[in-house]
């Protein structure tokens, strides 16, 4: 099949990191995978499949194809309009929740008579809910070839060792103020610790418990961070899959996380991770406390999702989708 995608830009980010390791999936299956990508937009990783750029992104620039999969609200219309191949909305984020100044305009974009694809059975029940309309869902996975298991560089230091991705104010439902908070609740508790950041938009703690990374260069740079921590910490109000946590996990880290929904498909509190409410900074700070003073727990945790993190691969999700467009 050709598969044409249409994309603003391919930054860092979880939809971003979606796109390019779905394309790069399908192209390993053998499909003809084309991106269509506006001149002087960034690409920060690493693609194995034809990149097309173009001059804007709207219809008469959308190359012809079995299927198209528009994404990102805006890629959608042009792809539909261009009548150039079947259109099947990917959703990678349901917008009208997160972007309320285009909510109108990003809902619109579900109506058309056009096959939806979420990627969470929660993501799919807010489509279900808000426009009346079911989707098929796919999920998302984990390279185990560079997210695998590092050695924990707590053994040397004797300090237990958090990891924290802090994304700059626009992400305002990632809820970083509740990270910090629970960071000076833990201090008086247990103070035995440090905490890498990677902070993509080039946020700055102060604390000295902090280590910056302004930005991870590489999947395997972030993957090494995954992996010498003892925890992963991820605050999130709303995620429509999620990716960091089942990275973590994939590198052997045990994985404290908010119930921020799409998560549910792959995370089960007291089996594979610690999972809280959003905004309980109290619960937050427990259960980082909890995990960071028991260390069989921890452990447990970080095998057991370790394995789970096995089974959610990017082959998978090719074929989920591969599965799905066929069936069209």
């Amino acid at each position: 099949m050709k598969i044409i995608i249409p994309v603003l830009s391919l930054e860092t980010g979880g939809g971003a990191r979606f796109l390019y390791q779905l394309a790069n999936a399908l192209a390993d299956r053998g499909h003809s995978v084309e991106i269509v990508i506006p001149q002087g937009a960034v690409i920060a990783w690493p693609l194995r499949v034809k990149v097309r750029r173009v001059a804007e992104l709207t219809a008469p620039f959308i190359p012809s194809g079995d299927f198209i999969l528009p994404n990102f609200y805006p890629t959608v219309m042009p792809a539909w309009e261009a009548k150039k191949g079947r259109v099947v909305r990917l959703s990678l984020v349901y917008e009208p929740l997160i972007l309320k100044d285009v909510a109108e305009i990003s809902r619109s974009t579900y109506l058309i008579d056009a096959p939806i694809l979420t990627i969470s059975e929660w993501q799919r029940q807010i489509v279900l809910h808000e426009i009346g309309r079911d989707s098929t869902v796919i999920h998302g996975g984990a390279d185990s070839s560079v997210f695998h298991p590092y050695a924990k560089q707590s053994r040397q230091s004797g300090r237990k060792a958090i990891f924290y991705i802090l994304r700059g104010s626009l992400y305002t439902w990632k809820g970083n103020e509740d990270f910090f908070q629970a960071i000076e609740r833990l201090k008086p508790r247990f103070s035995d610790f440090d905490v890498t950041v990677v902070a993509p938009e080039g946020l700055a703690p102060t604390d000295p418990v902090f280590h910056l990374v302004k930005q991870a260069q590489t999947d395997e740079h972030m993957a090494r961070l995954y992996g010498k921590a003892d925890l992963f910490v991820y605050t999130s109000y709303y995620e429509a899959f999620g990716l960091p946590p089942l990275e973590a996990m994939a590198c052997g880290t045990a994985v404290v996380t908010t119930d921020c929904g799409g998560t549910r498909d792959y995370t089960r509190s007291g089996e594979n991770c610690r999972v809280v409410p959003p905004s309980d900074i109290g619960l937050l700070t427990d259960a980082i406390f909890e995990l960071l003073t028991d260390d069989a727990q921890r452990e447990h945790l970080a095998l057991n999702g370790y394995l789970q993190a096995q089974t959610r691969t990017w082959q998978r999700t090719a074929a989920e989708v591969e599965r799905f467009l066929r069936s069209l």
